[in-house]
């Protein structure tokens, strides 16, 4: 049962999304890493959750410092508590929690930051402030954002259900509005390019493989009643999945990977 302890709805996120990850895998995207993180030897990565994305970007950049970053007081919680227990430590890799209220600069400003999750659709402009601290000048953050892509704006009620964990700040944005606010916060805008399909194909795997992982947990739950919980928030979690799917394949949302630059100080003036 230790397999399953833990949040019941980070134990749940855990188990559809695959081991140490709350958000689909986009496999090409992942094991490609754009060419602004040669430029330096600090990576940063936004929302990096239980930590998956994190070993692999050292795996492809094993002579660079990894710093991950998450603004989910839960996330962590039980990230820090589960590190003692995992087997393989990864050297060069450090964590911190971001506190979207009182942004402080981390340790060690960072050449290129990379972004796992949307933060507009979690955190509206609040990670958008902290880059300005995170980044060192003339730094890239490489955002991967679900817009809004059609005239008429998607109802409320389907916006709150293609997201599981937003914060009070989260906007749903057209790729426009998007593009106004991270000029409003003081970056360059650097390439757009698409991404909806590759975040398509990323969520179809995730729904074939769904009853496939749940199987150890409904095994479980003939033993354990109590995990009841974590199959509830499983389900949560796929019909949110599903409904993201759904606007995707009709064009009500899209998925753009947007560059944001922030200015050397010869630039501003």
């Amino acid at each position: 049962m230790q397999r399953f302890a833990g949040p019941a709805h980070l134990v749940a996120a855990d188990l559809l999304w695959g081991p140490n990850r709350i958000w689909p895998r986009d496999k090409a995207s992942e094991h490609t890493l754009p060419w602004q993180t040669a430029e330096g030897g600090h990576i940063g990565i936004l929302g990096a959750g239980l930590g998956a994305w994190g070993c692999t970007v050292k795996q492809l950049a094993p002579t660079a410092n990894i710093t991950e970053f998450d603004w989910r007081s839960d996330v962590a919680r039980w990230r820090i508590e589960r590190e003692p227990n995992q087997e393989v430590a990864v050297d060069g890799i450090t964590f911190h929690e971001i506190n979207p209220g009182a942004l402080l600069p981390p340790p060690a400003r960072c050449n290129c930051i990379l972004g796992v999750e949307p933060i507009f659709v979690q955190t509206g402009s609040s990670m958008l402030n902290w880059a300005r601290l995170a980044l060192a000048s003339g730094g890239t953050m490489v955002l991967e954002e679900i817009a809004i892509d059609n005239a008429s704006m998607v109802e409320r009620e389907a916006q709150s259900r293609m997201m599981v964990r937003t914060s009070d700040g989260a906007q749903w944005l057209r790729l426009d509005e998007q593009k106004g606010m991270i000029r409003r916060n003081g970056f360059l805008l650097g390439k757009v390019r698409e991404r909806t399909g590759a975040h398509l194909r990323a969520l179809q795997q995730t729904m074939d493989l769904a009853m496939q992982r749940l199987e150890p947990l409904n095994e479980a739950i003939k033993h354990a009643p109590s995990l009841k919980n974590v199959a509830d928030h499983f389900n949560c979690e796929l019909n949110a999945a599903k409904n993201r799917l759904k606007a995707l394949e009709q064009g009500a949302l899209a998925v753009y990977r947007i560059e944001v630059i922030k200015p050397r100080a010869e630039e501003l003036i």
